[in-house]
């Protein structure tokens, strides 16, 4: 096998930045695993610059393409003897695919046994078990492990049938169920099979004890180069969307897919970005819906094109609508009326605020309309002029002196309901969705009554994962979800809990 590589350039002022610097990893008897031959390319520019690029041989001894980090120049001024790296160059080896497919054939094999062994036990556990076929769809790599397994286990005669035509196996079927009295079963690994034995077995009325295997997902990991977007709405001032952005890179590392993950302000920048992502040859999208009827056009023009889409966060009642196979998202009807019933259980009355920071998604009002069901006072929609004059605009609402408590819909916005709390100083109570550190705090130390968890790390991992899982199916997306949704239960942190989580982040693990 061979290892998935992470190499950093390292770029050495000297008589070596003229050429091509060799460096190639031998084979040897102490790694089992093989090796990557990779060499290192220096070529001065015409402006007097060193661009460094990093090649991989492949399998068959030429030399791929140079790949080129984003930071790869070294200026013709630059400090001498001084070691300058690169940015990171993921060097693509199939290790990763060989371990996957090595695990998956391991189960496939385990699998095939435990069928035998049913068969085994429907045949009356006898020592002289009668024939079986073990259908070997080579169709479908890798399923042969199934029939390896069953082969491996089986007691009395097998035999297998590969599988290449389906029609030359259907016409081969008929005759074996016509003429083989000895045949008493057979294992088909696969749909397409499982179909025709069935079919066959009703035109010969030869019902023989069979059974079959079906895979909804494609095992085999999907090439590097296939491109997953992750869009979504929102603000780089918003905590909840770095944070976002983030899990959606990790989650990329993780899964071993290629996730571009984009943050827009407004619906239509979002829908260009779906298209985008369509024209630039996406297998699979996943997109939040604020403005589901501005977002509708372009997820519909994907999914013509034969693009999976899910949807995450805002936009969960109207996700079917906009025919996304499936939602992720906080369930914020219902984190709305958590809310009110806290406000409730804590002793508020009179007039809240719900602040919603984006008048046009449709979550937030989400959030709002739960709140209003909930509590027991009256609620009101207040929206900012200008998300730079949030605190000050606040402030003189809450000087009005009508308000009992107010609700903010994210962390960042959390933290200027305390600060125009603050500013007032008129016993106002506030509470926050979100996570922060500073929320933490502000909790912990009860500056803010409570905080309700809204997740963007669950939901932007999840919804990476989704839009693999839609296009791995091998079956249709959209039908087989029918737009089913996954929610998230909303539940109150309180200050006890928050003090454990800010405990937790400062608790780093030794280094060794």
């Amino acid at each position: 096998m061979r290892r998935l590589m992470w190499l950093t350039l390292g770029i050495v002022i000297g008589a070596g930045t003229m050429g091509a610097v060799w460096a190639n990893v031998a084979n040897t008897p102490d790694d089992p695993d093989g090796a990557v031959d990779v060499r290192i390319v220096l070529e001065r520019l015409d402006d007097g610059r060193v661009e460094a690029g990093l090649q991989q041989r492949d399998v068959d001894g030429a030399w791929g393409g140079t790949l080129k980090p984003a930071h790869r120049f070294l200026a013709p001024d630059v400090e001498a003897n001084r070691p300058l790296h690169s940015s990171v160059v993921i060097v693509d080896t199939d290790s990763r695919y060989e371990t996957i497919a090595q695990n998956y054939a391991d189960y496939l094999f385990a699998s095939g046994g435990e069928i035998a062994d049913g068969f085994h036990d429907r045949f009356g556990g006898s020592d002289d078990p009668p024939k079986m076929l073990c259908i070997d769809d080579l169709n479908d790599q890798g399923i042969e492990s199934l029939c390896d397994g069953f082969e491996a286990v089986y007691a009395g005669p097998v035999e297998r049938v590969a599988v290449t035509s389906y029609e030359d196996f259907r016409l081969d079927l008929e005759t074996r169920l016509l003429e083989d009295r000895e045949l008493r079963g057979l294992f088909a690994t696969s749909v397409p099979t499982a179909n025709i034995v069935d079919e066959t077995r009703e035109a010969t009325r030869r019902f023989i004890r069979w059974s079959y295997w079906i895979e909804l997902i494609d095992p085999h990991l999907p090439a590097p180069s296939n491109l997953y977007c992750v869009i979504s709405h929102g603000s780089d001032e918003d905590l909840f969307w770095g944070l976002s952005a983030e899990t959606s890179v990790a989650a990329a590392g993780m899964l071993g897919i290629n996730v571009r993950s984009e943050v827009y302000l407004t619906g239509a920048e979002q829908a260009e970005a779906v298209r985008r992502c369509a024209a630039d040859g996406a297998v699979a999208i996943a997109t939040t819906l604020s403005e589901p009827e501005v977002l509708k056009p372009a997820v519909q023009e994907a999914i013509s094109a034969g693009i999976p889409v899910i949807s995450f966060n805002s936009g969960a009642e109207d996700a079917a609508d906009v025919g996304t196979a499936l939602h992720i998202s906080l369930d914020d009807y219902e984190a709305g009326r958590v809310a009110g019933n806290e406000f409730n259980e804590r002793g508020i009355e009179g007039h809240a605020l719900c602040v919603v920071h984006e008048p046009d998604n449709q979550g937030l009002h989400d959030r709002c309309d739960g709140l209003e069901e909930a509590f027991n006072g009256t609620v009101e929609r207040w929206s900012m002029t200008d998300r730079e004059s949030t605190v000050a605009e606040l402030s003189d609402r809450l000087r009005e002196g009508d308000v009992s408590a107010v609700l903010g819909l994210s962390s960042s916005i959390g933290t200027e309901v305390r600060s125009a709390i603050f500013r007032t100083r008129n016993g106002v109570q506030g509470a926050t969705f979100g996570f922060s550190r500073t929320i933490a705090e502000y909790v912990a130390d009860g500056r803010l009554m409570f905080a309700i968890f809204d997740h963007p790390e669950i939901q932007s991992y999840l919804a990476a994962v989704g839009a693999l899982v839609t296009e791995r199916l091998r079956i249709d997306p959209v039908a087989y979800f029918n737009s089913s949704q996954m929610l998230i239960t909303p539940t109150v942190v309180n200050a006890e809990e928050m003090q454990v989580l800010i405990d937790s982040l400062t608790a780093w693990p030794e280094q060794p």
